[in-house]
């Protein structure tokens, strides 16, 4: 049997609103940044995480989570300490977990979106071929 893949759903929450939290957010952050008020980019960043978060579905920002925090084991536990006391090393693993979920999350909601609009106009996608 052979079947078309012509819709990648990796949406949780599908309410328009999410995408426009992170959208206004994103750029809330980045003229933020660019104007030097760093708490208000930081709110801004969170939010954008957070919508990004509640617009992937949970099975995928936990895979992600779990490679986010062994590579921050491997980067900021089990590398040189380059002078961190423990308890900033286990933060900073914690840390780079959490930037790398929403990351990845980020980037296959972008890339389901891209192929979802291509296979939409016309373009043949994957397909799978399953056998008994």
């Amino acid at each position: 049997m052979a079947y078309r893949i012509k819709r990648i759903d990796p949406f949780w929450h599908k309410n328009p609103a999410v995408p426009a939290v992170a959208a206004v957010a994103a750029v809330v952050a980045l003229a933020a940044a660019q104007s030097g008020r760093g708490a208000v980019a930081a709110a801004a960043g969170l939010a954008f995480g957070a919508a990004v978060f509640l617009a992937t579905k949970p099975a995928l920002s936990g895979v992600f989570a779990v490679f986010g925090l062994l590579a921050g084991v491997v980067t900021f536990l089990a590398g040189p300490s380059a002078g961190l006391t423990p308890a900033m090393r286990a933060l900073a693993t914690a840390a780079f977990s959490l930037f790398y979920m929403v990351l990845m999350d980020g980037v296959v909601l972008a890339v389901a979106a891209i192929y979802n609009q291509f296979t939409r106009a016309g373009l043949r996608g994957l397909s799978l071929r399953l056998e008994e």
